[in-house]
């Protein structure tokens, strides 16, 4: 019911095209939404999983997840090196897989044979790829914005990265809980973790579509 009344708002909250990924600037407002959502949705669920599979304290398995936003800093600087700037779409694809492949890293951590500080070194990684992805994102909307549209747009945006937020955690919710999420249904985390990372290599996809077909 929720989604059905949030449908006819957010289609005209965003450009037409963002949810087929037409190429240009439709694209690019898909992207961040697919990207903060899939990040978002499985980071949602580690400390969960390190608390109740791994022993881990809620402080501890907290700290886990800092240098991710270490690494998120490090990665929206290496985007704005101006030799990097004719590279952006190439900096998004890069950042997109370096993220499915840390979304899926957790999922390692419910095996008793790995180490848990995979999660550390999966969110060093997936941080800085978020830094490649969301700078470079917003770059390329003002890139591809009209100087009177620039307004709207990165308002639509901000539209998207919500709407991925919101859908994407939500999702994962509803998957952990129909699969008996909890202590002792470590299936349950898999299916979060590897579900995510399959939204985020959609994104290395709709990465392939940011530049608008040439007239």
């Amino acid at each position: 019911m929720g989604a059905a009344l949030l449908v006819p708002g957010v289609l005209r909250l965003l450009p037409r095209g963002t949810f087929r990924a037409a190429r240009g600037l439709p694209a690019v407002i898909l992207l961040r939404g697919v990207a903060a959502g899939s990040f978002i949705g499985a980071e949602s669920f580690i400390p969960l999983m390190l608390v109740t599979e791994r022993g881990y304290s809620a402080t501890l398995a907290g700290l886990s997840l800092t240098g991710g936003g270490l690494t998120w800093a490090l990665g929206s600087y290496v985007q704005s090196r101006p030799r990097l700037q004719p590279h952006r779409e190439r900096l998004i694809r890069i950042g997109m897989l370096l993220m499915a492949a840390a979304v899926a890293g957790p999922a390692l951590a419910l095996a008793p044979s790995v180490p848990a500080w995979i999660v550390t070194v999966s969110w060093i990684v997936g941080g800085f790829g978020m830094g490649l992805v969301i700078s470079s994102g917003s770059v390329l909307l003002l890139k591809l914005s009209r100087p009177d549209e620039a307004g709207s747009n990165s308002a639509s945006l901000q539209v998207s990265d919500a709407l991925g937020n919101i859908v994407l955690v939500g999702a994962s919710g509803v998957l952990f809980t129909a699969l008996g999420g909890g202590s002792g249904h470590s299936g349950a985390f898999v299916a979060v973790f590897l579900s995510m990372a399959g939204v985020a290599l959609l994104g290395v996809l709709v990465a392939g579509r940011l530049t608008p077909k040439a007239v």
